[in-house]
């Protein structure tokens, strides 16, 4: 009998997170992403997280998934410290964090960015993250 493919959400939101003390694509100064996760729904939403670090001209690697689960209403930040802990404690990272649920969420990047001789916020911009929707099998996390 055939696989019976089922649909899940994903959610790929670009990070930023470290310390840039070098000229380079990006501004020196200090760079912090926080991933917020809500489940709208009326029902427990369970997802996995993996982290896909990006290289310049070439892939990156891409860590195993991270099962995490959210009761009705609640919600979870995934942060710059777990970020490079998924990430085997890189001091500096860049790529996207990807997120995959059988249920819709509410995802919302928010990036700050500051100087690094005072360490104060000089920007910051949120982002709603959209959704895919995969004709797949949901991943083992």
């Amino acid at each position: 009998m055939p696989e019976t493919r089922r649909n899940h959400n994903e959610y790929a939101a670009k990070v930023v997170c470290g310390v840039v003390k070098e000229k380079g694509p990006l501004n020196l100064g200090l760079y912090f992403t926080a991933v917020n996760v809500h489940n709208p729904s009326t029902v427990e939403a369970v997802f996995c997280v993996k982290l896909a670090i990006a290289r310049p001209g070439a892939g990156g690697s891409i860590s195993g998934y991270h099962k995490f689960a959210l009761k009705p209403d609640q919600a979870l930040e995934i942060d710059c410290e777990m970020i490079r802990k998924i990430a085997g404690g890189l001091d500096f990272v860049k790529g996207f964090v990807v997120i995959k649920c059988k249920t819709e969420l509410d995802v919302v990047a928010v990036y700050t960015a500051g100087s690094l001789e005072t360490g104060h916020v000089a920007t910051m911009h949120s982002e709603r993250v959209p959704v895919r929707v995969l004709a797949a099998p949901m991943p083992d996390c």
